[in-house]
């Protein structure tokens, strides 16, 4: 996917015409992410979960447009994840995570991981924690938790953990998707 695809499908989600729960580019690039790392196939159902509404909603030559746009940013995540790159995200990653593109990515991750919790399951439950954390509080989700309240209160920590999301996705993808030993 090239970015001048990526720009078209980012002024596509925020057209006026989506409706108000339609994910922005951030959010899709981080739900297709989720979706991508854990290996749930892309479906009507997730696409209409992306954009708020059903597919059938939709012009037929837009809802095609949409999901072939979708399965091509998948693809491209997948090459990305599966070449053992890193994972170039649509935003950089911010101290200041509140209403950021950073928030919205992890929001869209983060929806994923709330509706499949049993394909973000390993046997290594403390790597797996480790590997989601920074995720879960780049989404602001846990911001009110006592047991996350401390990790906002410390700048350096933030900036450690967020700059670690990009390249911690292909550790993630590797010990959701990785056979287990014998």
């Amino acid at each position: 996917m090239t970015d001048l695809d990526l720009d078209a499908l980012a002024d596509w989600l925020d057209d006026e015409a989506r409706p108000e729960e339609c994910l922005d580019i951030h959010g899709l690039h981080g739900y297709l992410t989720a979706l991508t790392v854990c290996g749930e196939p892309l479906d009507d159902e997730w696409l209409a979960n992306a954009l708020g509404a059903s597919l059938h909603d939709l012009p037929e030559d837009e809802a095609q447009w949409f999901a072939d746009h979708c399965v091509a940013l998948c693809q491209a995540i997948g090459n990305e994840l599966y070449s053992d790159d890193q994972v170039g995200v649509t935003f950089e990653p911010t101290v200041d995570w509140q209403d950021s593109p950073m928030q919205f990515w992890c929001e869209g991750f983060m929806e994923v991981v709330f509706a499949r919790p049993e394909r973000f399951t390993h046997p290594n439950e403390d790597n797996l924690a480790t590997l989601l954390l920074p995720i879960e509080v780049g989404s602001g989700f846990f911001a009110d938790e006592a047991d996350y309240q401390p990790l906002y209160r410390q700048p350096k920590l933030l900036k450690q953990m967020f700059d670690q999301i990009p390249e911690l996705l292909t550790d993630l993808y590797l010990l959701l998707n990785s056979p287990e030993k014998l």
